[in-house]
């Protein structure tokens, strides 16, 4: 029956989620927490740790950006050395370098402080490039992140209305249930009676019937505190907290259906996959023309200052007589760095290449996928969407046959056979309404999850 299959279906998920990740830690809740579908998805966004660790992935884009951008400031390093050196002081006064007089067994203490700079002029368009690579990189690591998003606001969505639809299908079989047993009890009294249109084989229907309906409700009563829990679980909400959730009946979401040539133009343009694959082809290029500049110099403007000290030394004014111990000078010149290992670069300039030419692939192939991906959706939703009123048909009819037949077997005009099979055909075409309800919910939001348009502020009870 489509009933059942719904049910396996739900304790399936519910099951499955159940199982993934570790718990995180949440601020304790409040003691008690009554929450619609914006509140479920308002605390997972807060509670969940993917949420976290996305933002600091952004966040190191970001720096990596700032130190591409801090390339242009060029370096400045510092250096100094101190220590003890012989005492020239103690010999025969004069520069040690001319004289090299020195005493062993005296020493002093020497410092030597080195500052140099240096930036760079003109890279061939490097820096600029790099530049463009980590701005890419920044973007790919927000459509990343933007994903993490989609995909739990997605996630709360299924958990939401399963655990919705699930209580409203243990209330309607429960009502079954009831139904059953008023059945059973009416056609065993009309039985003993002797009354006409029942059978012994009526009896062991009903009986059959009324057991597997029980069974369904047990079934369902457990799956339906696995829905909760699931739930919980995913808001980081603590086993002690007094959760849930303010919806009991799962109604279709108000939703207009476009032409899929809107969607599928969205996608391009919103879907996290196709932005996150736009901006890695964009990096790749950089990363690849960067490479290219390095067949070209650098040019410089270099800068320093040096100063030594140590005792003893003293000040020869002799170019040509450099005591590394007692000096004093500083300046700045033009300059260019420029790696000759052509051959090496040559290399390394067509790996980055074939690296940014895949890259271009993996993403004609991502755009393909999401395309597919959306026709898929959007077809699941206009199916559903078909299905709606057809099954709210099949339910109303399914309720009046009940009812009709309860009625005129009360009056002793019906069989216990058309009671059976009213009974057994309301329990089906209501599961299969709930069934409908529920798919075409989660269809809308895994349409617009993958066209980029799912956000905290689309969702609807």
């Amino acid at each position: 029956m489509g009933r059942n299959l719904f049910l396996a279906t739900v304790g399936l998920f519910c099951t499955a989620l159940l199982g993934l990740g570790n718990t995180w830690a949440a601020d304790a809740p409040p003691d008690s927490r009554r929450l619609d579908l914006q509140a479920c998805i308002k605390q997972a966004l807060q509670a969940n740790p993917k949420i976290e660790e996305a933002g600091y992935d952004v966040n190191q884009a970001e720096w990596q950006l700032k130190s591409a951008k801090y390339a242009r400031i060029g370096k400045i390093e510092l250096f100094n050395v101190m220590g003890a050196i012989e005492d020239t002081t103690a010999g025969r006064s004069g520069n040690p370098a001319l004289t090299g007089d020195t005493v062993d067994g005296q020493f002093g203490f020497f410092n030597k402080l080195g500052l140099g700079i240096s930036v760079p002029i003109y890279t061939f368009g490097r820096l600029t490039y790099n530049t463009q690579a980590a701005a890419e990189n920044l973007a790919a690591q927000i459509a990343a992140g933007t994903k993490t998003t989609n995909e739990l606001l997605l996630k709360v969505h299924e958990l939401y209305y399963g655990l919705v639809v699930s209580r409203q299908l243990l209330e309607s079989t429960q009502e079954v249930q009831k139904n059953f047993a008023d059945a059973r009890e009416a056609v065993e009294e009309r039985l003993e009676k002797n009354e006409p249109n029942v059978t012994e084989s009526d009896v062991l229907k009903i009986r059959v019937g009324l057991a597997g309906v029980t069974k369904a409700v047990n079934k369902l009563e457990r799956e339906s505190q696995l829905a909760k829990d699931a739930l919980r679980r995913t808001l980081g909400l603590s086993d002690s907290a007094d959760f849930d959730v303010t919806d009991q009946n799962l109604k279709p979401v108000a939703f207009e259906l476009k032409p899929l040539e809107e969607y599928l133009a969205a996608a391009e343009v919103r879907n996290p996959d196709i932005k996150r694959l736009k901006a890695a082809v964009a990096a790749e290029d950089a990363r690849y023309k960067a490479d290219k500049t390095k067949f070209y110099p650098t040019i410089l403007a270099v800068g320093g200052f040096k100063y030594a000290v140590a005792p003893g030394r003293v000040d020869t004014d002799n170019p040509f007589l450099v005591d590394g111990f007692h000096e004093s000078s500083g300046g700045a010149a033009l300059a260019f760095q420029w790696d000759l290992n052509l051959l090496q670069t040559d290399s390394e300039v067509h790996q980055k290449k074939a690296k940014a030419m895949k890259m271009k692939s993996v993403y004609r192939d991502g755009a393909n996928g999401v395309a597919l991906q959306v026709k898929d959706k959007y077809h699941r939703v206009k199916e559903k969407q078909a299905n709606l009123e057809s099954s709210l048909e099949a339910r109303k009819a399914g309720r009046a046959l009940l009812v009709l037949n309860l009625t005129n077997f009360k009056f002793g005009i019906g069989s216990g056979k058309d009671l059976f099979d009213a009974l057994s055909l309301y329990a089906r075409t209501a599961g299969e309404y709930f069934e409908t309800v529920f798919e075409y919910n989660l269809a809308v939001a895994e349409l617009q999850s993958v066209t980029g348009d799912i956000h905290p502020q689309t969702a609807k009870n």
